[in-house]
């Protein structure tokens, strides 16, 4: 059996039971942990997995909808009239976000009519704290659960990254100006969700055209739509 078809076993794994432990799918397909781990790491990169709190992995939003966590699927459904509304009134593009642990993931986008524009994130895991919307949402976090989640973290100063959320929190907004992407500035803010999903949404644009200034102007029609969905 090949890697092809091996990621696809993993695939059809996720499919049946809904959850990918490493162990159980390297036995399963008679391969190493280590192999299997790879293998699930490519599953990770390219949206069809999300990494859970106990390393396990769950259905990503890039798998085919009937193996997709239905709340996901929801989030989609819900918030694509919105992401649409802001991206016509800004003329950028525009993401939905959820956080899984010290990551986001994007869970859909919707891009402008321009020549030139961000593309679609949809199925791609960043670090929180270099993203706009990421940082909206670690801002919501008490102070504990903070330090919880970065304490593996050696590469995140934790008492930076906590002055840093205190600033978001004040303002209501996460800001990101090529922290992550050259040449990307980008404006988050959270979202009220039913399920008590951590969701934020994003406009994002290239920072020749779409600079601070411009992201903030953006501000009052993201919270607008935002507010009335």
């Amino acid at each position: 059996m090949g890697a092809a078809e091996r990621v696809r076993s993993l695939m059809e794994i996720l499919r049946r039971d809904r959850v990918l432990h490493i162990n159980a799918a390297a036995r399963e397909l008679g391969v190493a942990p280590s192999t299997a781990h790879r293998l699930a790491q490519t599953l990770l990169l390219r949206g069809y997995a999300v990494q859970r709190p106990d390393r396990s992995y769950g259905p990503g939003p890039m798998l085919p909808p009937d193996s997709v966590d239905t709340v996901w699927t929801r989030l989609r459904s819900h918030w694509r009239p919105a992401l649409e509304a802001i991206s016509g009134a800004t003329a950028e593009t525009v993401h939905l976000i959820v956080r899984d642990g010290d990551s986001v993931v994007f869970l859909d986008s919707v891009l402008p009519k321009r020549a030139l524009e961000v593309g679609s994130r949809a199925g791609i895991r960043m670090p929180a704290e270099r993203n706009s919307g990421g940082k909206a949402l670690l801002a919501r976090l008490p102070t504990a659960s903070m330090q919880s989640l970065y304490a593996g973290r050696h590469d995140v100063g934790t008492d930076a990254l906590q002055e840093s959320l205190a600033a978001v929190r004040r303002r209501g907004f996460g800001i990101s100006v090529a922290e992550y992407e050259r040449g990307i500035t980008a404006i988050g803010v959270p979202v009220r969700d039913a399920d008590l999903v951590p969701v934020a949404i994003a406009v994002s644009g290239p920072s020749l055209r779409f600079d601070r200034s411009r992201a903030v102007a953006a501000l009052p029609v993201l919270q607008r739509v935002v507010e009335q969905a």
